[in-house]
């Protein structure tokens, strides 16, 4: 199971997320680093072990900049949201060669068609229990046009930054109704909720707040689970 740490990024700094109220991020204050600068998380990150870091450009999210110039400068295996809306915004991106996987995230999906792409990985984004579109796409119109090898993320914004838990209702439905393989995101409290990620066949865990708050000993979970 693979341990990926987060790093979110608003006006050039990392911040702390917590239940989606982006606007009122503070800047990240960790135990792995004293800086709140992207470059030097995600550079701490990767000497834990870290073979892969989720990247969310909160900015480019809410469709208010971008920090593009930033993400190009961070080493290592980026995975990508910056709020994509249509194939133009997937191929643009991609020709700025700033990450390795780009993020197609429920909240900002318009196009079906893109469900239809190989090299994507889609992020179904949940707020207090309730699927994010904007169209009104249902999990199962989404789930039905995706390919089978496309990576999905399970991402309960609501639960970002509150250890509150997982919802494991969620997570064991999306598991009966998908072969893809799936990463879980937000409300992770502790091992056991790492335990029960692993005895359901999850194929990776997102963390930032347990591992920032020194919860969960980063270089040790990522050993544990390799």
């Amino acid at each position: 199971m693979e341990i990926i740490p987060v790093v979110d990024i608003l006006n050039g700094m990392a911040v702390h997320g917590k239940g989606g109220d982006r606007r009122n991020y503070g800047p990240l204050k960790t135990v792995l680093c004293n800086s709140s600068d992207p470059i030097k998380v995600a550079k701490k990150y990767l000497e834990e072990g870290a073979e892969k870091i989720y990247i969310a450009d909160l900015d480019a999210i809410m469709k208010t900049g971008n920090n593009f110039h930033i993400i190009k400068k961070i080493n290592g295996y980026k995975i990508l949201d910056s709020g994509i809306t249509s194939n133009l915004e997937v191929e643009n991106l991609k020709s700025l060669n700033i990450c390795n996987r780009i993020i197609l995230g429920t909240e900002t999906l318009r196009d079906l068609d893109l469900l239809n792409r190989r090299d994507i990985v889609l992020s179904l984004d949940f707020k207090d229990g309730k699927l994010l579109s904007p169209m009104n796409y249902n999990l199962e119109e989404i789930l039905n046009r995706l390919d089978k090898t496309i990576p999905l993320i399970v991402l309960d914004i609501s639960s970002v930054g509150t250890q509150r838990g997982i919802d494991w209702r969620l997570i064991r439905e999306i598991i009966n109704k998908t072969d893809n393989p799936i990463y879980v995101g937000g409300g992770v409290r502790d091992k056991g909720d790492l335990r029960e990620c692993h005895n359901l066949g999850i194929q990776g865990v997102l963390l930032g707040t347990v591992i920032h708050k020194g919860i969960l000993n980063l270089r040790e979970i990522i050993e544990r689970y390799r």
